[in-house]
C-alpha cells in the first residue's frame, strides 16, 4: 500500500513524555525513585550504604517541587514507593531471628567447607612432598634366596616372631592386671615344725617319745582348736615316721602309747 502523501516517513517516532518522578542525588545512588526501588527489591543495590535521612529530605523537597504539576494519584504512588523503600531499609537494621539463625548456619557451613579445603590442601602438600614411586624412588627386584630360605618363608618367620611378641605382651598384661587368687592356708602345726622340735629334743637328750613334749598343746587355741590339734598330731606322727626311716629314732618312740 503506498504511503499517504502527507505522512513524513523520515521523521523518527515520537516518544511519550516520561512521568515526573522524584530524583535522588545521594552518595551511592543518582537517579529516580522508581529505579532505586527496583534495584533494591532485586537486590542489585546495597541500601545499607545509603543515608535514609538524606533520602527522606530529598523526597520531601521533590514532592513539594512537583506538587503543582503531578496528579494526586501519582503522588500517592510516590508515598507507597518511599514507604516500601523505608521498609526494605529497616529490614537491614532489624533482621528476624530466623534470618539470623539461617545466616549463622550458612556461615558455619562456609567455614566448615573452607576448613575442609585447607585440610585437603595440606594433605595434598604432604603427599606431594613424600617420595614418589618411579620418580624419586624405584621398586626393588625379587628377593634373592639366601641360605635356602626364600623371601616368602622369611616373611612367614617374621610374622611368627611378631605374633609371639604380641602374645608375650598380652601375657604380661594379663599377669599384671588380673588378680591372682591365693588360698589362705591356716597356720597349723606342720611336719617341718615337728621335725625341728623332735630333733631338738633328741639333741638335748630329753627325747623319749614323740608324744611327750613334742606337740605344742598350749599354742593350739582358737575357734578351730580341734582341727589344729588333729593337724598337730598328724604332723608329729609323720615327722616321727620320717625320723625312723632315716634311722634317727626308733619305732618304739613313734608308736602311740596304749595304757
Amino acid at each position: 500500500m503506498p504511503p499517504e502523501e502527507d505522512e513524513d516517513w523520515g521523521d523518527p517516532p515520537r516518544r511519550l513524555p516520561r512521568p515526573a518522578v522524584p530524583e535522588f542525588h545521594v552518595e551511592g545512588f543518582d537517579g529516580p525513585l522508581d529505579l532505586l526501588l527496583d534495584l533494591a527489591e532485586r537486590q542489585r543495590l546495597d541500601l545499607g550504604v545509603l543515608s535514609i535521612a538524606d533520602l527522606a529530605a530529598q523526597f520531601v523537597a521533590e514532592a513539594e517541587r512537583l506538587a503543582c504539576t503531578t496528579p494526586l494519584m501519582q503522588r500517592a504512588d510516590w508515598v507507597i514507593w518511599i514507604a516500601r523503600l523505608v521498609f526494605l531499609r529497616s529490614r537491614l537494621l532489624f533482621a528476624s531471628q530466623a534470618e539470623k539463625q539461617l545466616a549463622e548456619k550458612e556461615a558455619c557451613r562456609t567455614v566448615g567447607q573452607i576448613e575442609g579445603l585447607l585440610q585437603m590442601c595440606a594433605a595434598a602438600d604432604w603427599l606431594e612432598a613424600r617420595p614418589q614411586l618411579g620418580v624419586s624412588v624405584f621398586a626393588r627386584g625379587r628377593v634373592a634366596v639366601e641360605n635356602g630360605v626364600s623371601g616368602r618363608q622369611g616373611t612367614y618367620f617374621s610374622l611368627l616372631e611378631v605374633c609371639l611378641s604380641v602374645l608375650e605382651r598380652e601375657l604380661v598384661r594379663v599377669e599384671t592386671s588380673v588378680p591372682i587368687y591365693r588360698i589362705n592356708v591356716p597356720a597349723y602345726w606342720r611336719v617341718t615344725d615337728a621335725l625341728a622340735l623332735v630333733r631338738e629334743k633328741i639333741g638335748n637328750g630329753a627325747y623319749r617319745s614323740i608324744w611327750e613334749e613334742c606337740i605344742p598343746w598350749s599354742a593350739l587355741s582358737g575357734p578351730d582348736r580341734i582341727i589344729a590339734c588333729r593337724a598337730a598330731v598328724a604332723a608329729t606322727f609323720v615327722a616321727g615316721l620320717e625320723l625312723v626311716r632315716r634311722g634317727e629314732a626308733s619305732i618304739d618312740t613313734v608308736m602311740f602309747p596304749i595304757a
